[in-house]
Formats: C-alpha cells, sequence, structure tokens
C-alpha cells in the first residue's frame, strides 16, 4: 500500500468535488458573506456529516442502494424538490435584507448545519457519486479495506479544508462587495437552488453512470 500515493489521490478527489459547482459551493460563498465565517464552516461541517454517511452506505449497504433505494426514489425526489424550492424561495425573499458590518445573524449554529446537511442528503446524485467511487475502487483498482479507509480519510480532510478556504476567502472580500451585488447574489443562488430542485425532480443527471464519472476523476489524478 503506497500511502503517500493514496493520500494524494483521495485529497484531488476530494478538491476535485467541492469545486464542481453544485448547490452546496454556493451556499458555502454565500453563507459566509452573509452571515459570517463561522456560520459558513457549519455548513461546510453538515455537508462532510452527510457524505460521511454517503460513504458508509456506499461501502456497506450496497445491495440496499442497488435493490431497495429505488422503490422510494419518488419520494426522494419529491422530498429533494420542496428542500431545494424552499430554500431557494426563502433566499430570493430574503435576498434584500443584507447582513452588514459584524451583524452575523441569530440563528443558532445547528441551523447552518442542517443546512448544509439537508444540501447533500436529498440530492440523489451526492449518493451516486460516492457510490461510484466506491465501486471503482474495490471492484476496479482492487483497493484492500485499509487503502479504502486511507483515501476516503483523505477525500475527507480535502474536501473540509477546499470547503474551509472558500468560507474564508468569502468571508475576506466580504468588505469590498456592494450592497447591490450582494442583493443580486442572493437571487441568483436562489433561483439556482429552485433550478436544482426541479432539474433533480426531472432526472436531469439522473441517467449519468457513476462509474464512468469515476473514472473520469481518476483520469484527471494520472
Amino acid at each position: 500500500m503506497n500511502l503517500p500515493n493514496l493520500f494524494l489521490q483521495g485529497a484531488i478527489t476530494g478538491l476535485l468535488l467541492t469545486l464542481s459547482f453544485g448547490a452546496g459551493f454556493f451556499a458555502l460563498v454565500q453563507t459566509s458573506i452573509t452571515k459570517g465565517l463561522q456560520k459558513g464552516l457549519m455548513i461546510a461541517l453538515g455537508a462532510i456529516l452527510s457524505d460521511i454517511i454517503f460513504i458508509g452506505i456506499s461501502l456497506f449497504a450496497t445491495s440496499f442502494v442497488n435493490e431497495e433505494l429505488p422503490k422510494y426514489s419518488e419520494t426522494i425526489k419529491w422530498i429533494g424538490l420542496f428542500t431545494f424550492l424552499g430554500l431557494g424561495i426563502r433566499t430570493i425573499l430574503k435576498s434584500s435584507k443584507v447582513v452588514t458590518g459584524t451583524e452575523q445573524g441569530s440563528r443558532p449554529l445547528y441551523y447552518y448545519v442542517t443546512k448544509g446537511f439537508l444540501l447533500n442528503i436529498v440530492n440523489p446524485l451526492v449518493l451516486l457519486t460516492w457510490l461510484g467511487i466506491s465501486l471503482y475502487l474495490q471492484s476496479t483498482l482492487s483497493y484492500t479495506s485499509s487503502e479504502t479507509f486511507v483515501f476516503f480519510s483523505a477525500t475527507m480532510l480535502a474536501t473540509f479544508a477546499s470547503q474551509a478556504g472558500i468560507c474564508i476567502f468569502s468571508h475576506k472580500i466580504k468588505g469590498h462587495l456592494s450592497e447591490n451585488f450582494l442583493h443580486k447574489m442572493n437571487l441568483f443562488i436562489g433561483v439556482l437552488f429552485i433550478l436544482i430542485g426541479i432539474g433533480l425532480f426531472i432526472g436531469i443527471g439522473a441517467e449519468a453512470d457513476p462509474i464512468e464519472n469515476t473514472k473520469k476523476i481518476f483520469d484527471k489524478l494520472k
């Protein structure tokens, strides 16, 4: 087992997944700018927790994912739709209320952890991604349990580190952004959440092959 190589592969995979510019990425940027660095980091923590759950399901409950999960696909789609619609509409309605200065918002930290968690957990494409990576590591690369653990540990560390970097950078540039820009950013992200919810509901991206997507990731690592 080549530990440095495994760790590097996992770290780069985590970085690539973070920079995929999904709903979580924009939520990190928005929250760090409008609510403060600490709240942005809580979004990242919630996303990491859901990723860990998905990785566990991918590694230890493959039969459930393949055989049982499709039975609940309609329910999952409706939950995802209403979650993203709710987040989107709320973001648009509150877009004119920009937090400035030292004002950080009054919601407790667990609210932002939950928000980050939900953004991932209701998105079936996230589960497909982790499932694809797990299957590729085990079937194609023949990684042992120890190698898989090292890989995913590095992936999670790199994912959280890169998300934290996004939060820090977004918070640093907050003072250089106009109120009009922040208003437009909130509108954009609100609309984005709604479009993601609709896209997931009607199946955009559902036809993607997780194994093939994983191969593309590993091709970039060569």
